[in-house]
């Protein structure tokens, strides 16, 4: 087992319920990226934590504590009006991209989470914002707060890249994912999982069902109630960080990008005890739709030379994801014009249901049609 496990699982003693484990997921203090005597040591941290937790903390970040709280009293005020209010911010042709969402089915799961959260994206961009009518302090706040945490991305993605670097002796540019993400598609969630009875509890009823995120990196600031679980070797771990740290997790597009050198691990939301909600708030952070997501030359040389996962923009991989959703069915056929599932087979990586999608269609190609009778021969 890694050195940076080993140690993860001996400070879990301890801290065994009867329902679950909490872990303590590696911590950086950004303070030791400046620090010539400790940024070795910072860099190194951060690189395991991404390759074996694919999570991790960090603190003294310089964004505005008192803005973070700012926003959350706004959401929380916003939350705590009458559905027809929450409803006049929903519209449903952006297929949740924007303003208010009642809730949101996770990828794989048979059942709608337990949540309703309310989108914003770059302010004067398309499509535009919603906000609530004779509600200018939560617009304020949740803009002033958006742009604080895109500051705050721009040093995260710098060290990123140069633990890449540090590890495998490499030259990438530190600017490499911050040109990719300074006018991406980034997106603030505030999200509010309404408390649960008791009775509702002994069902299997997630705040948020097991999922991984799409995204490049998502920043969790604060949250209200913990709640937070991570998988490691098929156990689910309670997210334990220090008061006042960040939590940071591996997308999707990174994993894609990084040749799978980076994890992007499943987590869900379960409520803890009952009759207490939570409020949180998450920054996804996006490239712009034609970046290339495929695997970069350095992450190849790190994960045994062989590209293990398919090229593809991040247009096509959100796609891809939105279809899998079943949100968005009308970019089934633009998606099918992309050669993107194409790709994604050659690396064994296509979605199934996508796939089943285009061939219920008539959508797939005659390529995509000869890759599915081969692989249904090798499973015969």
């Amino acid at each position: 087992m890694p050195a940076l496990l080993l140690s993860l699982f001996i400070a879990l003693s301890g801290y065994l319920t009867a329902q679950s484990l909490d872990i303590r997921i590696p911590v950086v203090d950004m303070r030791d990226y400046y620090d010539a005597t400790k940024r070795e040591q910072f860099l190194d941290t951060l690189y395991d934590a991404m390759t074996q937790v694919g999570f991790f903390a960090v603190t003294h970040t310089g964004v505005d504590r008192h803005l973070l709280a700012w926003a959350y009293q706004e959401v929380e005020d916003f939350f705590g009006q009458d559905n027809a209010s929450k409803m006049e911010c929903f519209d449903a042709s952006l297929q949740g991209q924007r303003g208010y969402v009642p809730g949101e089915t996770a990828k794989g799961s048979p059942r709608k989470d337990k949540k309703e959260f309310f989108h914003v994206g770059r302010e004067n961009d398309s499509p535009a914002n919603i906000w609530p009518k004779h509600s200018e302090s939560l617009k304020a706040a949740l803009n002033g707060l958006y742009a604080e945490l895109d500051r705050y991305i721009v040093p995260l993605q710098q060290a990123i890249i140069a633990s890449i670097n540090h590890r495998g002796q490499a030259d990438l540019p530190l600017d490499h994912l911050n040109r990719a993400t300074q006018l991406g598609a980034t997106l603030l969630r505030a999200l509010h999982y309404p408390a649960l009875t008791e009775e509702e509890m002994q069902k299997p009823v997630y705040w948020g069902a097991a999922h991984t995120d799409i995204d490049l990196l998502a920043l969790l600031p604060y949250a209200t109630e913990k709640g937070l679980q991570v998988e490691l070797n098929g156990q689910w771990l309670n997210v334990v960080v220090p008061e006042d740290a960040f939590v940071i997790n591996v997308g999707d597009m990174l994993q894609n990008m990084t040749n799978g050198l980076f994890v992007s691990a499943r987590h869900r939301v379960v409520a803890q005890e009952p009759h207490k909600e939570r409020f949180s708030m998450v920054l996804f952070v996006h490239p712009t739709p034609e970046t290339s997501l495929a695997p970069l030359p350095a992450c190849i040389a790190l994960t045994g030379g062989n590209q293990l996962y398919a090229p593809g923009t991040q247009q096509e991989f959100l796609w891809e994801r939105l279809l899998e959703l079943g949100i968005a069915p009308s970019l089934l056929l633009p998606y099918s014009q992309t050669g993107h599932v194409e790709r994604q087979m050659t690396y064994g990586r296509a979605s199934p249901q996508v796939v089943n999608l285009l061939l219920e269609n008539n959508l797939a190609s005659e390529d995509l049609l000869e890759m599915v009778k081969t692989d249904r021969k090798k499973a015969e």
